[in-house]
């Protein structure tokens, strides 16, 4: 009791201390949340790109080759628990016309007619209402019932861009050219898919799926089923019982689209935002175990006398431990709720100054339990050294006035254990990077490199301070030389913080390299191999499937015959099967005279374009890793002549399907896979003559019933595609400087309580006020300087690790690239952060009172 008493009396007596420990901890359990929540948010953000892209199904059910399958092969769906929506799809290809004034056809477009479960659909594609007559407001219909239908002429629903292009009023009446004959339907009302695909797949006409089946004379065929799945974690459990039940010639499986971009494309951001979730959880239990380190450190002096007067090692350990773990609990359900607000409060900041959406993260059981289990932990194990090592001294000796520096015994050993981290983290790295062990595995490797660094710093601060001091010697010798005397007292401690920073730099400049890195590959890529001014099509085609509505013969010459087209070429998208693999083969002239289709990654320019022309073929980037083929190989493809080898010419840079691509001529194609008629034309047009040729090509798809898109549009959808998974990011990096400058400015106002006795001297022989804040301002530079630099070398290299292993993992190149602006930018700021950090310290350093501070233990 009495000991409790003397624990109380002590916080009491020493507010200012107690108030540093108490905000240490809140800082390292409020980092531990708000990196959490804010890399969630980006994680969501991440989640809902992939849904734009690919909408919201989780699994899928075709027949092989992009055909039709009876209804009654999947009606055992309804059994299957843990299947929470089955949306049922037809698709087919037809011819609208408008009809004037007196019924006749006045203009015709080629239109995709997609019959669906209104119902279930909106749960499956992001689909949003625009006007007239909302087709999702109505009861369920089940997969075997009638379509609702409410007038004498069926209805259907017009997406906003057809509508737009083809100039289409809610309530017009038009034909649809099916193999039932011309049927007259009604527009009910506009749509807009919000998925990416939506950019090629705007000329559709929705319908009830019977409506579709009766006009096409498909009675009872699905083409495809999407299906969501109530537990993420049971979805390949469901696809393998549906797969045992499906007849042959029918499959489930994830959406090629979503499963790329899920699980590879974005591989790098994700392991970014795992590595800063660790980084966070190191530099919390730094500034935590730092504090507590020198908070008992200080009492030494107390604590001896209590073992002078008879108290028990375990009595001095009780007490103090009993404090750590008030102050470790106190300090952690503080910190949870401070790392919210934080972390909330930076998402709405950076998405109002980027004009962005964050996704917000609620606050979950793991982020909470973790933050309080660290702090508590860090404070407990912080507390347990320095006051074992009190015990076990000699009441003597933790008597005196003036403390010892740190023994050097240990740190030789730390040096050596910090080459052993560094070697381990390197060799993890490695065979994660090459596939004998789990990818994830890699995320640990680079963390012990960084804690490796860390554990080399004490044993070698006398040398790093004597560099890092050396350019303060010119403009404050006196004052940098007792700076450097006071970080080399403690190099366990100093080494910690320098830790904070270094984790700080290398955490945001990795991250930042990496998001920089990817946002300029998809940059690039679509740059680069999308080069245009227009596209002019009918109805791209389902990219798992390759079927699309052919353009009119000759429609290309007709286009390339305009006046100021400088460069016009075809495409076309079919799909095939290379081994186990299903892939889409992209068809093109390749008429152009120099090499502007692809972002090679393998083979050199003229000699790929030459080579595709001599029957050769390119390969996505992730096609080419996952068939572990490169330039010079033979690859085995599916064709009309049975499975033949084809050379491969070159292996470029492709997101498109995953990157599951092959790119072919179109002659090889038509004999191999008899490939014939044209999807898209894209048109390169003279910039001089480019709103003339707009108008041409409107004037000229209007009449075949095409539709004109411009490449600026693809572009925006790419650009704000990625726009709100890029904020989330920069928050998380926002953070981590946060974290530093709140740790660093902790952890230096600690060492001044520390220092409050020989502060107190140095201005009593005559050291002035500004002196005083030139050496606290000096330490906390010598500090920063180690920690900085090394800081900037780790991080860059944890950049081009994780985009060397995207590569290796995924197929996706994304090159490394230096921005030496962005490292001066960061080195500044950083600098900036740590003066900014010092000068509070610093200022209470300046206006200690000399009386008080002679008297302090």
């Amino acid at each position: 009791m009495a000991l409790s008493r003397l624990s109380l009396r002590e916080l009491q007596s020493r507010p200012a201390r107690s108030l540093l420990t108490l905000l240490s901890i809140i800082i390292g359990a409020g980092a531990i949340v708000a990196t959490y929540i804010a890399s969630d948010s980006a994680r969501l953000a991440q989640r809902a790109m992939v849904q734009n892209v690919t909408g919201n199904a989780q699994l899928e059910i075709q027949a092989a080759g992009g055909g039709s399958f009876d209804i009654r092969d999947v009606l055992f769906l309804k059994e299957i628990p843990g299947i929470s929506v089955i949306s049922p799809s037809v698709r087919r290809y037809s011819t609208l016309a408008t009809l004037d004034a007196e019924g006749k056809p006045d203009r015709k477009l080629r239109v995709q007619l997609l019959g669906v479960d209104f119902d279930e659909d909106r749960k499956v594609r992001n689909v949003e209402f625009i006007a007239g007559k909302d087709p999702y407001a109505a009861s369920e219909v089940d997969l075997q019932d009638e379509p609702r239908t409410s007038a004498l002429v069926p209805e259907v629903w017009c997406d906003e861009g057809l509508a737009k292009s083809a100039k289409l009023a809610i309530g017009q009446e038009i034909k649809l050219l099916t193999k039932t004959g011309n049927q007259t339907a009604s527009i009910a009302g506009f749509v807009k898919s919000n998925t990416a695909a939506s950019a090629f797949q705007s000329a559709v006409l929705l319908a009830p799926t019977r409506t579709i089946q009766k006009w096409t004379r498909s009675t009872n065929k699905l083409d495809l089923v999407q299906l969501m799945i109530e537990d993420s974690d049971r979805v390949e459990s469901i696809r393998e019982q549906i797969a045992g039940k499906l007849p042959e010639g029918v499959y489930v499986r994830q959406p090629p689209m979503r499963s790329e971009l899920a699980n590879e494309s974005t591989v790098a951001i994700q392991r970014g935002l795992l590595i800063a979730t660790i980084f966070s959880l190191v530099m919390a239990g730094f500034i935590i175990f730092n504090t507590f380190q020198m908070n008992v450190g200080e009492r030494r002096r107390q604590l001896g006398i209590l073992r002078a007067i008879g108290t028990t090692r375990k009595q001095i350990l009780t007490m103090v431990l009993r404090e750590a773990a008030v102050l470790g609990l106190v300090g952690s359900v503080l910190g949870c709720f401070l790392g919210y607000l934080g972390a909330d409060l930076l998402n709405q900041s950076t998405a109002s100054l980027l004009g962005i959406s964050i996704p917000s993260s609620g606050v979950g059981i793991a982020p909470i339990a973790i933050a309080i289990g660290c702090g508590f932990f860090v404070s407990m194990l912080g507390a347990f050294i320095p006051a074992m090592t009190a015990a076990r001294a000699s009441p003597s000796d933790a008597m005196k006035s003036v403390p010892q520096s740190d023994s050097k015994a240990l740190w030789a050993a730390w040096f050596l254990a910090g080459c052993v981290v560094i070697a381990l983290g390197l060799l993890i790295f490695w065979a994660s990077t090459y596939g004998f062990i789990s990818v994830r595995l890699g995320t640990v490797g680079i963390v012990m490199v960084i804690l490796g660094v860390i554990l080399l710093l004490p044993a070698s601060l006398p040398w790093l301070t004597k560099i890092a001091a050396a350019p303060l010697m010119v403009w404050m010798p006196v004052e940098a030389s007792l700076a450097r005397r006071q970080v080399l007292r403690h190099p366990g401690r100093a080494a910690m913080t320098i830790g904070i920073l270094l984790v700080a730099m290398a955490m945001g400049l990795g991250m930042a390299f990496t998001i920089k890195d990817n946002i300029r590959d998809v940059q690039f890529w679509y740059k680069r191999t999308i080069v245009g001014d227009f596209f002019v099509r009918a109805a791209m085609p389902d990219m798992s499937s390759g079927h699309a509505a052919d353009m009119p013969e000759g429609f290309p010459e007709k286009v390339a015959a305009l006046d100021g087209v400088l460069l016009s070429d075809t495409m076309r998208f079919v799909s095939a099967r290379s081994g186990e693999l299903s892939v889409i083969v992209i068809v093109r002239e390749f008429n152009s005279s120099t090499q502007d289709y692809f972002d090679l990654v393998q083979g050199q320019g003229e000699q790929v374009l030459e080579g595709i022309r001599q029957g050769q073929v390119v390969l996505g980037s992730v096609l080419a890793e996952r068939s572990r083929l490169k330039v010079g190989d033979q690859m085995e493809l599916e064709t009309n002549e049975g499975k033949i080898r084809i050379p491969v010419a070159g292996v470029t840079n492709e997101y498109l399907a995953g990157g599951l691509t092959l790119y072919m001529q179109a002659q090889q194609a038509k004999r191999l896979l008899s490939v014939d008629g044209t999807d898209a034309v894209i048109v390169r047009a003279d910039p001089s003559k480019r709103s003339e040729v707009k108008q041409a090509l409107l004037k000229l798809a209007d009449a075949e019933g095409l539709m004109v898109q411009s490449f600026q549009e693809m572009a925006d959808m790419v650009e704000n595609m990625i726009r709100g998974v890029v904020g989330g990011l920069w928050v998380v990096l926002a953070l981590g400087a946060v974290i530093a400058a709140f740790g660093l400015i902790n952890t230096l106002a600690m060492n001044i309580l520390e220092q409050t006795r020989e502060i107190g001297m140095l201005r009593v022989v005559a050291m002035t006020r500004q002196q005083v804040r030139k050496m606290i301002l000096a330490q906390a530079l010598i500090m920063a300087i180690i920690g900085i630099l090394p800081g900037l070398v780790l991080g860059v290299g944890m950049a081009a690790a994780m985009n060397l292993s995207t590569l290796i993992v995924t197929g996706h190149a994304v090159r490394f690239q230096w921005y030496p602006g962005f490292m001066v930018a960061a080195l500044i700021a950083e600098i900036v952060i740590v003066v900014l950090s010092a000068m509070f310290p610093a200022e209470r350093a300046a206006r200690l009172n000399l009386a008080k501070a002679m008297q302090y233990e």
